[in-house]
C-alpha cells in the first residue's frame, strides 16, 4: 500500500508475550510513517511495557469490561484515526477498529473469529492451510512484520524497544546489592511459571534445576515471575539461605526487563518471561513441550536454545493432552538435560563449589 496515514492506531491488547512480539512492527511503522500520531490500544495490565516507546505516542488503556464500551469506541472516535493495524486478529480487536470510524483497517487474512470481515485490507500469510497460525513455521515477530511490509515498512533488523528508566536500573541495583550479588557472579534467572499448564514443565524439577546450578563456581540464581506466583515461589524458600534470590512478585512489569538485562542466561517453559528476555538480547534457554518454538520461542530463534522431546504427537498446539502419557513431551525433558545444556551454553565448570551443598535427602530427577 501506498499511503501518508496521520493518525494510527495499533490494537495489540494482550498477552504480555504477544505484546513483544509485536514491538519490531510498530517500529517498522514508525521508521515508515515518521510524522505520524501512533497510538497503542492495550489491557491496563499490560500497558507498563509500552512506557518510554519511543515508537509510540500515546498508549489508550482499558480493562475492556462492556460497561466501558461506550466509553471507549466514543475515545477512539474523537481521536479520528485514518489507519487500524489490528495484530489482535479477534472478534472483538475487529469489531474496536471499524467502530473507530477509521477507512484504512489492515488486519491478517486468517484473523479468528470472523475479524477478517471487518477489516479493509487482509494481508495473507505464507501457509493459509494450516488451521492455527501457532502452528506455522513462522515466528509471530516475523508475521507481525508482514502486515507493516505490506504498509509499505522495509525489512529491517526487528527492534524491541522495552522500558529501561533510571529510577528502575537503581531499584534493581539496589535490590542484588541487598541480596549480596558480586559484580563477577554470573546470573541465570530461573522463569518457572506458564498461563497454561500445558506449557509448565513441573515446578519440583524447576527448584532441582536451581540446586544443581548453585552447587556451580561463580552462579547465583534468581528466580522471577509476577504477583499470581509468590505463593508457589516458596518452594525455593530453602535454598534462598545458600543464596538463591527470589524475586517473585517483588519487581513492577516495568522492571522486569530492566532485571533481566543483568542475566547471563534466561531458563522458563513457554512463557512471556522468556520473551521479554529475548528482546532485551538476553541468551534463553526455552523448555517447550506442545508448542511449536518455531512459531513462538525465543526470537530469534537462531540466537537461543530450545529444549524438546522429539515425539510424533507434537507440536500439536492444543489445550488438553490427548497422549495417553500425558504430557509426555514435557515429563520426559529431565533435570539433568537441562542443566547439562546451561553448561554447554555458559561453558561453565562441571566441579561443585564446597560451600555450597544440597539438601539432605535431596535427589535430582534422571
Amino acid at each position: 500500500m501506498h499511503i501518508s496515514p496521520q493518525r494510527i492506531l495499533i490494537i495489540k491488547l494482550s498477552s504480555l508475550g504477544d505484546i513483544v512480539h509485536a514491538l519490531p512492527a510498530v517500529s517498522a511503522l514508525r521508521q515508515q510513517f515518521p510524522l505520524a500520531h501512533v497510538t497503542w490500544l492495550v489491557k491496563t495490565a499490560w500497558s507498563a511495557i509500552l512506557e518510554g516507546n519511543p515508537d509510540i505516542d500515546e498508549v489508550v488503556a482499558s480493562d475492556f469490561s462492556w460497561k466501558r464500551w461506550p466509553h471507549l469506541i466514543r475515545t477512539l472516535r474523537n481521536k479520528r484515526f485514518d489507519l487500524i493495524v489490528d495484530f489482535q486478529g479477534l472478534l472483538r480487536s475487529g469489531l474496536l477498529g471499524r467502530l473507530t470510524g477509521a477507512t484504512i483497517r489492515v488486519g491478517f487474512a486468517q484473523a479468528r473469529e470472523g475479524a477478517s470481515w471487518l477489516y479493509t485490507h487482509r494481508v495473507p500469510l505464507a501457509d493459509h492451510q494450516v488451521a492455527s497460525w501457532r502452528l506455522l513455521d513462522m515466528h509471530a515477530v516475523d508475521r507481525n512484520l508482514v502486515i507493516a511490509q505490506f504498509l509499505g515498512a522495509q525489512e529491517n533488523h526487528p527492534i524491541f524497544h522495552l522500558p529501561q528508566f533510571a529510577e528502575d536500573d537503581e531499584y534493581i541495583e539496589c535490590l542484588l546489592k541487598n541480596a549480596e550479588v558480586g559484580s563477577q557472579e554470573t546470573l541465570i534467572a530461573l522463569a518457572p511459571w506458564s498461563r497454561s499448564a500445558i506449557k509448565s514443565w513441573p515446578l519440583d524439577r524447576f527448584v532441582e534445576v536451581a540446586r544443581t546450578l548453585m552447587l556451580l563456581p561463580g552462579v547465583r540464581v534468581v528466580v522471577v515471575g509476577g504477583p499470581a506466583e509468590k505463593y508457589f515461589s516458596n518452594e525455593f524458600r530453602p535454598l534462598e539461605f545458600q543464596g538463591l534470590v527470589n524475586v517473585v512478585g517483588k519487581l513492577s512489569l516495568r522492571q522486569l526487563p530492566v532485571l533481566l538485562r543483568r542475566m547471563r542466561l534466561v531458563v522458563g517453559n513457554d512463557s512471556s518471561l522468556i520473551h521479554l528476555a529475548a528482546g532485551v538480547d538476553v541468551p534463553v534457554l526455552a523448555i517447550f513441550g506442545p508448542t511449536n518454538p518455531r512459531a513462538t520461542g525465543p526470537y530469534p530463534l537462531d540466537n537461543h536454545s530450545v529444549l524438546l522431546a522429539e515425539l510424533p504427537c507434537r507440536p500439536c498446539g492444543k489445550r488438553t493432552c490427548k497422549n495417553p502419557q500425558y504430557l509426555e513431551c514435557l515429563y520426559s525433558l529431565t533435570v539433568s538435560s537441562v542443566v547439562d545444556e546451561v553448561q554447554r551454553i555458559l561453558n561453565v565448570e562441571k566441579e561443585p563449589r564446597a560451600e555450597v551443598y544440597a539438601l539432605p535427602g535431596d535427589q535430582s530427577q534422571n
